[in-house]
């Protein structure tokens, strides 16, 4: 199955995504939650992986990095194969009342054993010193915060799979950049022990945002 191009015209609503160097709001954004959900159902299910890309940077709504999918139409996607010798459905849930969404994946249970290891952290870089950018919407000695510092890292998951009595073993490797904070200030703010400052920068477009952190 294959996401339609996010647009208004298709649906898709406005939310985060990554902008470059910052999150912004774009159309499509949060439809990683729906990438990311997917990837670990069929994760815990075995399924080999065709295409799968983690986030930029590490996303602190979906948990421990090196379990997250990022997805963006037409740039990067999730794609798995359905190794059985069986149709395979998957239907979405939608708890709005709880705001949970799951999926429930049907079809014929093959005898397959998966063992998923903790992800093993490597390669951890600290981010910079934190970006200051004046912003005119803001007034004189106010600063926002826009952006939470976080490292970069490489996360490793090793995936053990025994089917008829041959165990594979797939690797499953996310590399994250380190992320520095962000702060906006109005004109005119004196920032105290800062002397190195950003121009102020349009807003990023949907290209820009094709990495797909949302």
């Amino acid at each position: 199955t294959a996401l339609a191009p996010a647009s208004g015209a298709n649906g898709f609503e406005d939310s985060a995504i990554n902008g470059g160097d910052r999150t912004a709001v774009g159309v499509g954004g949060g439809v990683c939650q729906v990438s990311t959900t997917v990837f670990r159902a069929a994760l815990e299910g075995g399924f080999p992986f065709l295409e799968r890309h983690n986030h930029g940077y590490v996303v602190s709504w979906y948990g421990d990095p090196g379990f997250d999918a990022t997805i963006y139409t037409p740039y990067v996607d999730l794609r798995f194969l359905n190794d059985t010798d069986a149709h395979l459905l998957i239907q979405p849930v939608v708890d709005s009342a709880e705001g949970v969404l799951s999926f429930r994946f049907y079809g014929t249970k093959p005898d397959r054993v998966v063992e998923i290891g903790e992800a093993v952290y490597e390669d951890v870089k600290q981010p910079g010193a934190p970006i200051y950018q004046e912003d005119a919407s803001l007034e004189a000695g106010q600063i926002k915060q826009v952006e939470w510092a976080k490292e970069g890292l490489t996360a490793t998951v090793i995936r053990k799979v025994t089917e008829n009595g041959v165990t594979r073993e797939d690797p499953i490797r996310s590399v994250y950049r380190p992320w520095n904070a962000m702060f906006l200030y109005g004109p005119g703010t004196v920032i105290p022990g800062v002397t190195d400052v950003e121009e102020p920068t349009p807003a990023p477009t949907a290209e820009a945002s094709a990495g797909g952190d949302g």
